[in-house]
């Protein structure tokens, strides 16, 4: 049974909530329990807003998620093909606050560096819902 969904959205503060509903629903259709949808939700949310305000600086791009369930693992990819990451802008003040958060919850976290743009690879280790 192939379970991948993948979805190319317009870079925009707006169109998180498309972001969010996706995955919601998605989550929720593979019986992923409350407590870990929320966790899930809350990084897809930092890494979208990331792409909007540092990938494209608020300017045209897609933001590109994609989500598979394999077992107990939620994958979920974040990608751009805006500025890429900046290594050097970690700092709380400018703008690293969301991905130290979406680390934090993740069981895994890869930032992959493009030739444009930046793909994020989180794998989070759910429990089904009751």
């Amino acid at each position: 049974m192939q379970n991948v969904v993948k979805l190319y959205v317009p870079s925009s503060l707006k169109n998180l909530s498309i972001i969010r509903a996706m995955t919601k629903t998605y989550l929720e259709h593979h019986n992923v329990n409350a407590e870990d949808v929320m966790k899930i939700l809350s990084i897809v949310d930092e890494l979208a807003t990331n792409v909007v305000e540092h990938g494209y600086e608020y300017k045209t791009g897609d933001i590109i998620i994609e989500l598979q369930k394999n077992d107990d693992i939620i994958h979920l990819v974040v990608e751009d093909n805006g500025v890429g990451f900046d290594e050097e802008k970690i700092s709380k003040d400018e703008g690293g606050m969301g991905i130290f958060l979406a680390r934090a919850m993740a069981d895994n976290f890869k930032i992959e560096k493009k030739i444009n743009g930046t793909k994020i690879k989180v794998e989070k280790k759910i429990r089904e819902g009751v």
